[in-house]
């Protein structure tokens, strides 16, 4: 699969990257919503979307709710975050998150998450 990974650390890119190509997948990284935007109205082979809410420019709360407005994208979005608040998740998953990760997570829970995505499908 064609992963994009939006979160502005470049060490959580990596760590994330490196266990999607250990699973046969391939990682589109970008720093912010703003530039998952542009990547993703560019870029029609993104499968899944992984998204950090904290983030400069435009964070995951505000990617959710521009993608429920314009529809940009129909990939399954994986909130991946240490956002933990029950309030966050409702609200994730009321603007169509499919799914929500606590960071730190290992591979296993990466792919779990994928496999539930996967199924909803």
């Amino acid at each position: 699969m064609n992963i994009l990974v939006v979160d502005d650390s470049r060490a959580i890119y990596a760590m994330v990257s490196q266990m999607l190509q250990e699973g046969g997948h391939t990682s589109v990284w970008a720093e912010d919503g703003l530039k998952a935007v542009d990547i993703l109205t560019k870029n029609n082979t993104i499968e899944i979307i992984l998204l950090d809410w904290n983030m400069p420019n435009m964070n995951g709360l505000e990617f959710l709710e521009k993608n429920a407005k314009e529809n940009f994208t129909k990939a399954p979005i994986i909130m991946m975050t240490t956002e933990n608040s029950p309030e966050f998740i409702k609200k994730a998953l009321s603007l169509n998150a499919a799914e929500y990760i606590m960071k730190p997570f290992t591979k296993d829970i990466l792919f779990n998450k994928f496999t539930l995505v996967e199924l909803m499908l």
